[in-house]
């Protein structure tokens, strides 16, 4: 009877959290989800503008390759969203939910207005450094102003960082309206002179930019990864109580951890400034400083991974403005807001289904039989492929090893037998 009643107590359905998912399997869900996200996108642009699917892809690619300048545009804005996410990683990895990169970007931004705007008649390498000196120290020290309270009282981090941002906003438009004066808009600095301009990389105004970043990504992969700060980053996001116990001072990596992705943040706003706006505005990197949020995140805090979603974002972004263009009697700009918000949405959904499964009652499994085979089966040869995956690689990396380091093996054993030859007469 007791079994009875707990059979019937059971739940259709249960959400259980994942011990371990697979490499594999996580890559296949991401694939999947983007695959979706990208059609559920098409279709939406072919039902309000009526375009046949075949244009509508058409567009989109051209969004991003027709010209040469489409194509420096497109990587200039994938760059700067990368970049972003790679600031708010360290802090994040770490548990600390810096939410205030918008209001750091803005105070780096706004430092850079100020050397470019009162250091005009000094040398424009001068301004250029200058002015990223200060736009890094600025996002960090408005990065640890939250650090500190929260380290001090326990202070919530996230409304903190959150509410620095719109403080930020309000003096970057103070400064603007001060510059401006009677003019309607704040010109662009030092347009005539280009004093405290980034130079371009042969005919690419945003090359320092866009090669920078992708050196940032590589080196913040290999510190997060790689070094002892980034192993102590992961400890503290772990468990904090840990780190203390292991003897770690937590206060200090919060602090230097913070102060980090602040001044990555405060970077940014000198890129904007000096490399690609070349003018100061409340808006200065739209809504990246929020968007990069859910690229870290959905990354896994992963900067490569950041860098393929980064450039998806901005390839389905300018692709759907470029839709726009063809279909402007029914389509606005707004639209792009759509498709990319439809591609976020898709994208944090498919964490739930890698970090959590739905384990079904026996009554749910006798009523498709079948169906719960063929899903059971098949997540036991994805799995069993990642591992085989798993060993191939491992053994490909170290026949690689055994390749570069076989003149330094081999060379020992040479050695060796000619001591033994050596003692071998000296017995006889």
């Amino acid at each position: 009877m007791a079994k009875a009643m707990k059979m019937k107590s059971e739940p259709f359905i249960r959400v259980v959290k994942r011990d371990n998912s697979s490499f594999l399997f996580r890559t296949i869900i991401r694939v999947v989800t983007i695959f979706m996200a990208f059609l559920i996108s098409v279709l939406f642009l072919q039902g309000v503008s009526g375009i046949p699917m075949g244009k509508i892809l058409k567009y989109i690619v051209d969004g991003s390759t027709i010209t040469k300048s489409s194509k420096i545009s497109f990587w200039k804005d994938a760059m700067l969203l990368l970049a972003v996410a790679l600031a708010l990683t360290p802090a994040f990895k770490m548990k600390f939910w810096n939410i205030g990169g918008q209001g750091q970007i803005l105070m780096g931004a706004l430092m850079t207005s100020v050397m470019m705007y009162y250091c005009s008649n000094m040398a424009s390498g001068l301004v250029v450094l200058l002015s990223f000196i200060t736009a890094v120290m600025a996002g960090a020290i408005w990065a640890l102003i939250p650090a500190v309270f929260k380290i001090k009282i326990g202070a919530n981090e996230t409304l903190f960082t959150l509410m620095l941002n719109y403080i930020a906003v309000q003096i970057v438009e103070m400064c603007v309206d001060i510059w401006k004066g009677q003019a309607s808009a704040l010109a662009p600095f030092n347009s005539g002179t280009k004093v405290g301009w980034l130079p371009s990389i042969g005919k690419n105004q945003y090359g320092w930019v866009i090669f920078t970043v992708i050196v940032l990504t590589a080196l913040i992969f290999v510190y997060l990864k790689y070094t002892k700060h980034g192993y102590e980053i992961s400890v503290v996001g772990e468990s904090l109580s840990t780190a203390k116990y292991a003897g770690m001072n937590t206060s200090w990596i919060i602090l230097r951890t913070v102060a980090l992705s602040g001044a990555l943040c405060g970077l940014v706003g000198f890129f904007y400034v000096a490399g690609v706006n070349h003018v100061l505005s409340s808006a200065t990197s739209g809504s990246y400083g929020f968007t990069a949020i859910v690229v870290s995140w959905a990354s896994g805090f992963n900067p490569f991974g950041m860098f393929v979603i980064a450039v998806l974002m901005t390839f389905l972004s300018l692709g759907t403005d470029n839709v726009v263009n063809y279909a402007s009697q029914v389509l606005n700009g707004y639209t792009s807001y759509i498709t990319v918000g439809v591609f976020l949405f898709l994208l944090i959904g498919c964490e739930f289904f890698i970090n959590y499964k739905m384990v079904y009652s026996a009554s749910a499994r006798k009523k498709a039989p079948g169906w719960f085979d063929f899903w059971d089966n098949a997540v036991i040869k994805i799995d069993s492929a990642s591992d085989k995956m798993g060993a191939w690689c491992k053994k490909q990396i170290g026949s690689l090893k055994d390749k570069i380091f076989k003149g330094k093996v081999t060379s020992v054993p040479k050695e060796e037998v000619k001591v033994e030859e050596v003692s071998s007469e000296e017995v006889k």
